[in-house]
């Protein structure tokens, strides 16, 4: 196979050096029509095409650039943040560079962080370490739950989700419309990950919400059939439980399939309730109850802070926090 042409081989050939070649490829000023037509004559003989990333690169000297990082590419609500944030950046004429952490958070760091100016997403490592694996960018914490006494460093932001308050008031509606007893189906993402279990915020805001209420807490994958079999965990191990907080609404939607199998009534006998607010929670019978995220509102402050670090030349700035309230979508399991 014939080797790939690269931007020293149009040097030699032109008699010029890398530097004057993509400047005269990019158009750029200081070289002369004589210098750049030798160029682009070498280049068109070599067969010569400048690479993606080289592409970016000249493209980012016009239009800055964002590194996205989901959790998961395989749960829709990631990929509905996404194209909030797709949409957002469009608008205010950012390009996006998108990956996930699923197959390794750092990993997947090291590779976008050379080809943008910030980056924002799910990341669950400590901020020293993610500053090290982000080479200094400035970064923008999704759903950040560090709390606000925690001292956060410099060129650190977040845009956080304020679920306690969507969780205290989904608990007092369920116990205004009849519930005693209360279970909770957990994620087992990090300890899956990270080998380790730490309670998620959401089942500290909960245990706290319940009180003595509380019949016991399940933990569980995050995903249809994994939200399933926790949830028939849970009714199995505590049945007098008669609602049932799911992680999530993927989670959910397994409960609910899960309940008919198991020909419990939603909401009569249990009342399930989601947190993220999918559309897809619709499409189930009874419809899903959840806490909700504005995703839309999520990406505007994102992208505010997005451009106030790049008023800033993309300085390490005070860190600057915003917050998003969620809200409970009624829907007929609860």
């Amino acid at each position: 196979m014939a080797k790939r042409v690269t931007i020293i081989d149009v040097a030699e050939a032109a008699g010029v050096s890398r530097q004057t070649v993509s400047r005269a490829m990019n158009d750029a000023w200081g070289i002369s029509e004589s210098t750049r037509r030798k160029v682009l004559e070498a280049a068109d003989r070599l067969g010569y095409r400048p690479s993606r990333f080289a592409r970016n690169l000249v493209t980012r000297e016009k239009t800055h650039a964002l590194g996205v990082m989901v959790a998961s590419f395989g749960n829709p609500y990631y990929t509905d943040i996404a194209a909030s944030l797709l949409a957002a950046a469009a608008e205010r004429g950012w390009q996006i560079m998108l990956t996930a952490g699923e197959s390794g958070v750092e990993e997947a760091l090291s590779l976008l962080a050379p080809q943008v100016d910030v980056i924002v997403g799910h990341f669950g490592i400590a901020d020293e370490r993610l500053r090290d694996v982000c080479g200094g960018l400035p970064v923008v914490r999704m759903e950040s739950e560090v709390p606000h006494d925690a001292e956060r460093l410099p060129g650190f932001h977040s845009v956080g989700l304020d679920m306690q308050s969507g969780i205290q008031e989904a608990v007092k509606e369920l116990r205004d419309r009849g519930a005693r007893r209360f279970g909770m189906v957990e994620s087992g993402h990090f300890q899956r990950y990270f080998g380790t279990y730490e309670p998620s915020a959401r089942r500290r805001w909960y245990e706290e919400a319940v009180g003595e209420a509380l019949s016991g807490v399940v933990i569980g994958d995050e995903s249809i059939s994994g939200g399933g079999r926790a949830f028939a965990e849970l009714m199995e191990r505590h049945p007098d439980t008669d609602a049932v907080l799911m992680f999530n609404d993927l989670m959910a939607l397994g409960a609910v399939q899960s309940a008919h199998a198991l020909r419990i009534d939603v909401p009569g006998r249990v009342r399930i309730v989601g947190v993220d607010g999918l559309s897809l929670g619709e499409a189930v019978d009874p419809p899903l109850t959840s806490i909700a995220l504005d995703r839309d509102e999520l990406a505007r402050h994102v992208m505010d802070i997005v451009e106030i670090l790049a008023g800033a030349d993309f300085a390490r700035i005070d860190p600057i926090e915003r917050s998003v309230p969620s809200r409970l979508l009624w829907r007929g399991s609860a």
